[in-house]
Formats: C-alpha cells, sequence, structure tokens
C-alpha cells in the first residue's frame, strides 16, 4: 500500500458533517444535508482527520458549502456560518482557476469543484462520499478514500 500524503481535503458532504459536529450534532436529524450520516459518522470522520497534519480546501468547495448552510434549521444558520468563519481562519485554500478547471477531462464528467478536488490528487488526499470522484482520483494515480467504505466496513477502521 502507498504511503499517503499528510494533508487531506474534505468534499462538501463532509465538510458540512465537520461543520455540524463541531456545532450541533444533533442538526444530524434536522439538516436534509447531513442526514445520510450518523453520531458514528463524526466519530470516524474525527478519527481520520486525526492521521493527517493539514486540511486544505479550495474555494469551489467552500462556495458549496456556505451555500448549503442555507438550508440549514434557521436557528443555527448563524453559529454553522461561525464554525464555516472558523474553518476558513484555521485552514489553507488552494486555488486553481476556473478558466484552468473547465480544460481538464475531470470538469466534463465531475463538474467544477470536483474538477478542483482532482487536481490536488497528487500531494493530497481527498476524502469523498462521491463514488465517482474517489474512482476518478485514484484511476489516474492520485489519493482520494472514499467515506463509505470505512462506514461500511469495507476497509475496516482507520
Amino acid at each position: 500500500m502507498k504511503s499517503l500524503p499528510n494533508k487531506i481535503i474534505l468534499d462538501t458532504n463532509l465538510l458540512l458533517l465537520l461543520l455540524v459536529a463541531r456545532t450541533d450534532a444533533t442538526l444530524l436529524h434536522r439538516f436534509k444535508r447531513v442526514q445520510i450520516f450518523t453520531y458514528q459518522d463524526i466519530a470516524l470522520l474525527a478519527d481520520i482527520l486525526k492521521q493527517f497534519i493539514g486540511l486544505v480546501t479550495t474555494p469551489h468547495v467552500l462556495a458549496e458549502t456556505s451555500n448549503f448552510l442555507g438550508q440549514a434549521p434557521s436557528w443555527q444558520q448563524a453559529a454553522l456560518v461561525d464554525q464555516l468563519k472558523t474553518f476558513i481562519r484555521g485552514g489553507v485554500e488552494v486555488y486553481a482557476p476556473a478558466t484552468k478547471l473547465i480544460e481538464s477531462d475531470e470538469f466534463n464528467t465531475l463538474g467544477l469543484t470536483d474538477a478542483g478536488l482532482a487536481q490536488l490528487r497528487s500531494d493530497t488526499v481527498v476524502l469523498t462520499v462521491d463514488y465517482q470522484l474517489a474512482g476518478k482520483i485514484n484511476a489516474t494515480g492520485g489519493n482520494a478514500l472514499n467515506f463509505n467504505h470505512y462506514r461500511t466496513g469495507l476497509l475496516g477502521s482507520f
């Protein structure tokens, strides 16, 4: 098994889960965007993140995340936005211009946000719940982990 880079990036769904975990885990039952997750998934995500030194993100993931927070219960939106601000302040944002991403093969099949994630494939581990994204990254020699494989025990514990 190849050694993984020490930086990780979360796809939008997992970043939402992280923000919910840091704000109010009971939102798992009230916020449609994270209802696919469980309390055990919060613990699993924390265990996975402990294995990495750096957490990076892209402007596209942040934009999607910010937009989806508008669908959270109104009484928790401000707290979730505050958690997103804290995350942004403490993280590293990597950027590839959309004009470059639209020329990639990934853009045609995955869209802009995931094309940005796929671009990071060599020096960052992409943690995603998107089977197609993980498959594309791994097929091109990158580093992607499908969170669902850990959830179901397919890859065991992290």
